[in-house]
């Protein structure tokens, strides 16, 4: 497409040129070319007019979340395809240029992205896209069906054009509060400095309340501190008393110890002197008694060689005895290895005996088995037939068996999944067919308490009202029966269906503001005049309608209130909607002009007459009751019970063939199981032939076995051969035990010898042992006497130092005879006294040391550090102060370049809100609200809006407006925005549903005027129906969108 010659470059960068879509949602391959202004796009619903505002925001690079369709981007894949593809063309930034985005989604979830035919990641792609300033997430540049959501505060209903309140996803701006309402502007208009800002700022009020609040918190503790220090004072004093008491006891004290460590020395060196002398005499004793042990140790050298010699002598004695009874035993085993020979001969000889024996039992037994395997060659061909017409007639049984378990299947299939339900769906008829307006109110209060409370409420205060106020119409209209309730359902909107109707306007007005306002029960409310009689007539007289196929008009089939019927008359012209046969579908050329709707059979049909064309257009659709209307039909009850009966006769005729049917089934099941038992009898027998054949050979070859006489020979042979190689050993074994008999006496002499020579020295060196014990009692008690003078002395020198030790503890490790000793003066002054005096002085200072209070030192060191804690809270306080000023300071000049700009921003909004709501005759501003300059928390947007002459000003809330009402109001509060918000195109998808069709008109009439303005945005507006009358011009193009199967393969269309 050429660009627009009256837009400058600026202004057509970044529009749209193009949308091509291939494999996506509901499309195999299309390309959309959007003109410079207003598109709107309508057709049917299903037909792919959401698909493309879906492809504009995934192909820019949205994510799937802002459709709300579904969380993944491989669900928008075409089905049985494997990837689809998506190419947005904009204009450029240079003359009669485009750039291109592609993105190809993959049935994984993950997507390749290209700018102008080139790979790149999702990142630079996005900064592309960006480049444009065009927001896929920004509410004001893309409003999707599916951020459009349908909420009704009493029910829910499939049909999306009954009356509905319009909510954005995740925030409905009628919902929000005011904070929330300011936060979502300032991002919907794209200004992140603003933003930014009094993010900033929320944060800078925090801060100061929190620096306030710890300052004053902080004085608070400091006054407490401070009047502890006053307390402390005290008990600091008669600490330093009780301290200086306790340096004169320790000074005394040691004094004290340094007058006994001088006696203890002197004492100490008379003990040296006994300790040299001690040790003399110890040594000469030691001396003496180390050569007795030296020649106690040459007699014990002497012993313990002739003790050494004995037990050789033993040893050698026992080493003989050993061999002399290992070839005993050898004899023995020869002996007995003979025996056992000899018994296993006479074994085989009996073994020989009974083999013949058993050898003609096994040749008995092989002729009764071949005999037995004649009779059964004779007999096979007839068993194995046999076998073959069992196996056919076990078939045969489990076949008929089969046949029987799957039609009792069948006739339980058939009872559980069509007559059981079909009886049940029966009784509900009958019973919902006796008493349908209770069953209606009991369903009313499941699904919409809220308007089963308003009637109680309505009448219990019916008194209050002037005229009559009705229930809801589904309550207070009755039809024929069923089937015509269905037209009605489909003329009539939901909200009038459920709305109360009063007589009375001041009846009506008092009714809102109870329910509505202060009760909140969110519920609709009409007015219908007062009438004893019908207003209405046909236009078209019914005789003229009959040959149509027609039957009756729709206020024909409808019976209540008078006033409640011609309402439906003013707003639905149902007296002159027809009602007919399938036949009326035959004969819709005939029907006349003045009928724009009517109804045959399951078939709603709507005339619709074209601007551009003479002749009208055509929509038929078909429709469903939705069981909301009372019906009560004796004659239809009495058909339902009739079907009633004959579905509980055909259910037992069922259960009477399931019975007979499990009766066959277990005749057969018998017959199948006696058959098999007699097949299994038969292989059995054939298979006992079989394994006859394989015992014959088995007994034969054992019968060669048992015949064989060469292995008893071979015994015999082999025990003769064993018997004389054992008689050699034996004789061997003997000469052996003669000679080790002949050593054993040799060796035993000399052992006798070596013990007579040991006794004999030991007797002689006996008195040379006991000289040495004596000598050893006179070291030992040398030596004993010697170590008490040592441990005296080392007592004496311990107590000595300990004394040192208390010394240096009490005078800071220094000693009196040191140059740093800290008590020389203290010393100097008591020297003259001698030491029962200063044992007086120490008794005295610890008589008035305890006496004194005693004080933890932890007191002493919480009051120095209270002291510093509190020097230190006030450094604190002083910097809190300065702090809080520079937190002043800054705020006051974020908050002077702000506030311009946020006030500028919100009048900005208000004056375009204000005209908008002007030109639809309603009233509206937006206001900044606040509660203080500083308390930004409060900062707020508030949306006022009057839709009734001589009322004031209220808050836009869904507990004060209706659905419509808000509906009107946020869409007109989203086209302000927009004139905040600079983007290349904005894409919105059925912004107006909920709005009736006065509201809808103007909203249209609006979006028209602004969207074709010289120089505005592109924009992108879908809608499931086109307005009549409307103002076009060269600015604004309709593109209706056809996806059907009427559709002819290989069609054309005409190019824009």
């Amino acid at each position: 497409m050429a660009a627009d010659s009256s837009l400058s470059p600026e202004k057509l960068m970044g529009r749209i040129q193009s949308v091509y879509c291939k494999d996506f949602v509901s499309y195999s391959e299309i390309t959309f070319h959007p003109k410079h202004y207003l598109n709107v796009l309508t057709g049917p619903n299903g037909s792919g007019k959401s698909t493309i505002v879906s492809a504009i925001i995934l192909g820019l690079g949205g994510e799937p979340h802002l459709l709300d369709r579904s969380s993944s981007v491989s669900d928008y894949i075409q089905s049985n395809k494997t990837k689809a593809k998506i190419i947005i063309r904009v204009y450029g930034r240079v003359v009669n240029t485009t750039e291109t985005f592609c993105r190809v989604i993959n049935s994984n979830g993950s997507s390749n992205f290209f700018v102008n035919n080139k790979d790149t990641t999702k990142k630079n792609f996005l900064s592309a896209v960006s480049a444009y300033n065009i927001q896929v997430n920004n509410l004001c540049q893309f409003l999707p069906q599916d951020r459009v959501q349908v909420n009704l505060s009493t029910y829910t209903c499939d049909n999306k054009y009954i009356y509905l309140s319009l909510s954005f996803v995740l925030k409905d701006f009628s919902k929000m509060n005011p904070q929330e309402l300011l936060l979502n502007t300032m991002s919907s208009v794209c200004d992140s400095e603003l933003t930014n800002n009094f993010v900033l700022l929320k944060e800078m009020r925090a801060k100061q309340t929190t620096v306030h609040t710890d300052r004053e918190k902080e004085k608070k503790d400091l006054a407490k501190k401070e009047k502890r220090l006053e307390q402390l004072q005290a008990t600091v004093s008669q600490y330093k008393e009780r301290e200086e008491v306790k340096q004169n006891l320790q000074v005394f004290t040691a004094k004290k110890l340094w007058i006994e460590v001088q006696a203890g020395e002197e004492k100490a060196t008379q003990i040296k002197t006994n300790v040299k002398e001690a040790k003399i005499h110890s040594d000469k004793m030691k001396e003496q008694h180390n050569l007795l042990i030296q020649a106690q140790a040459q007699i014990q050298k002497k012993k313990i060689e002739l003790r050494e010699a004995c037990l050789d002598k033993t040893r050698s004695l026992d080493k003989a005895v050993s061999e002399k009874n290992g070839i005993i035993s050898q004899l023995d085993s020869l002996k007995q290895k003979i025996r056992e020979n000899q018994c296993l001969l006479e074994q085989n000889i009996q073994k020989s005996l009974r083999n013949a024996t058993e050898a003609e039992k096994v040749q008995q037994l092989v002729d009764n088995k071949n005999e037995e395997l004649e009779d059964f060659n004779k007999n096979k061909s007839h068993i194995i037939a046999e076998l073959e017409e069992t196996k056919k007639s076990v078939a045969s049984s489990r076949a008929k068996a089969m046949d029987e378990y799957n039609r009792r299947k069948r006739l339980e299939q058939q009872l559980n999944d069509e007559k059981i339900p079909e009886i049940t769906a029966y009784k509900h008829k009958i019973d919902r067919l006796k008493n349908v307006k209770l069953q209606k109110i009991e369903e009313l209060r499941m699904k919409n308490p809220n308007l089963v409370k308003a009637m109680s409420w309505v009448s219990q205060n019916k008194e209050r009202y002037k005229l009559h106020v009705y229930d809801p119409m589904i309550l207070e209209l009755t039809m024929q029966n069923n089937d015509d309730a269905k037209y009605l359902e489909n003329v009539v909107k939901q909200r009038d269906l459920f709305a109360f109707a009063c007589e009375d306007k001041d009846d009506m007005s008092d009714l809102i503001n109870e329910l509505c306002v202060k009760q909140k029960l969110g519920v609709n409310i009409i007015y219908c005049a007062p009438a004893d009689r019908c207003l209405y007539s046909p236009t078209i007289p019914k005789s003229e309608l009959r040959a149509m196929g027609f039957i009756a008009y729709l206020v024909e089939l409808v019976s209540g209130p008078i006033p409640l019927i011609n309402k439906l008359c003013a707003s639905y012209s149902i007296h002159n909607i027809p009602i007919g046969t399938d036949a009326v579908g035959n004969h819709t050329s005939s029907i006349p002009k003045a009928i724009r709707v009517y109804f045959g059979g399951n078939k709603k049909f709507v005339v619709t007459a074209s601007r551009y064309r003479p002749e009208s257009i055509l929509t038929e659709s078909i429709i469903r009751g939705r069981n909301q209307l009372i019906a009560v039909d004796s004659q239809q009850l009495a058909q339902v019970q009739k079907q009633y009966s004959d579905a509980m006769r055909e259910s037992n005729n069922i259960r009477n063939a399931i019975t007979t049917t499990d009766n066959e089934f277990a005749r057969f099941q018998a017959t199948a199981k006696e058959e098999m038992e007699k097949e299994r009898k038969l292989k059995q027998k054939v298979s006992h032939f079989d394994n006859l054949k394989s015992e014959v050979e088995v007994l034969r070859r054992r019968l060669a076995s048992l015949q064989e006489t060469d292995a008893l020979d071979a015994v015999k042979k082999t025990f003769f051969n064993s018997l004389k190689d054992d008689r050699n050993k034996i004789i061997e074994a003997e000469t052996k035990l003669i000679k080790r008999l002949e050593a054993l006496k040799i060796l035993d002499l000399e052992k006798k010898l070596t013990q007579t020579k040991t006794s004999i020295y030991n007797a002689q060196h006996e008195s040379e042992s006991d000289a040495l014990k004596e000598q050893e009692l006179l070291s030992k008690t040398a030596t004993k006497d010697f170590e008490q003078l040592l441990q005296s002395l080392e007592v004496q020198m311990n107590d000595i130092g300990k004394r040192k030790s208390e010394i240096q503890r009490l005078c800071n490790g220094e000693l009196p005879t040191s140059s740093q000793f800290p008590f020389k003066k203290e010393f100097k002054n008591i020297e003259s006294m001698d030491i029962k005096q200063m044992r007086e002085a120490i008794h005295d200072f610890q008589a008035r040391l305890e006496c004194m209070k005693n004080i933890n030192s932890e007191t002493i060191d919480s009051y120095q550090e209270l002291q510093n804690e509190v020097k230190m809270m006030k450094e604190n306080i002083q910097r809190s102060i300065d702090e809080a000023k520079t937190i002043e300071s800054e705020m006051s000049q974020l908050y002077d370049r702000w506030e311009p700009r946020l006030t500028t921003l919100v009048e900005t909004i208000s004056t375009k809100f204000s005209e908008f709501m002007q030109s639809i005759e309603y009233v509206g501003e937006v206001v900044l609200s606040k509660s203080d300059i500083y308390d930004f928390d409060s900062y707020g947007i508030q949306i006022m809006v009057q839709f009734r002459r001589g009322a004031q000003l209220q808050p836009l809330d869904k507990f004060i407006q209706s659905g419509g009402e808000r509906a009107v109001s946020i869409a007109i509060y989203s086209l302000s925005l927009q004139h905040v918000t600079q983007v290349p195109f904005r894409c919105v998808d059925e912004i107006n549903q909920g709005m009736d069709a006065k509201n809808e008109r103007h909203i249209f009439d609006l979006l028209l005027k602004e969207a074709t303005k010289h120089g505005s945005a592109q924009y992108l507006f879908v809608t499931p129906k086109l307005l009549r009358d409307l103002n076009y011009n060269e600015h604004l193009c309709v593109s209706i969108v056809h996806n059907s199967k009427t559709v002819s393969l290989g069609a054309t269309f005409p190019k824009i």
